[in-house]
């Protein structure tokens, strides 16, 4: 003895594919702007190809030669090592205040604002003991 078929089947729930991102978090300003864009017809004579980083806020721009396999996700985290241990050139393309200056400039300026708001604290509190 047979059973009936089933006329209605229940579709299966399909969950999208996860995709690698391709926006990154940019090293120099934090916002979620920076793009990598690989070029594979322009190789060097090792057979790698050139990579170029791009931020759209504070108009940080790098090349790096990368192996061809490399995807976005590998070029990013190869960039960002390089930019946190000062081994990669790069520039700013954007015009602006705080953007044209490099990270040497920046550190220097925030050790200099730092101290001078320490001395006009320190001053200050001097000045009120002395009148109390």
């Amino acid at each position: 003895m047979g059973r009936r078929r089933r006329k209605y089947r229940k579709p299966q729930l399909l969950r999208p594919i996860r995709r690698l991102p391709t926006i990154f978090e940019c090293p120099n300003c934090g916002a979620r702007a920076l793009s990598v864009e690989i070029r594979k017809r322009e190789k060097n004579e090792r057979g790698e190809v050139k990579a170029i980083i791009r931020c759209g806020k504070c108009g940080l721009y790098a090349e790096m030669w990368v192996p061809e396999i490399f995807q976005p996700v590998d070029v990013y985290s190869r960039f960002l090592d390089a930019f946190l241990e000062g081994r990669i050139e790069y520039k700013f393309t954007k015009e602006g205040g705080e953007a044209e200056l490099s990270l040497e400039e920046l550190a220097a300026s925030e050790e200099e604002e730092v101290g001078e708001a320490a001395r006009e604290s320190g001053g200050g509190v001097e000045e009120e003991e002395e009148q109390r």
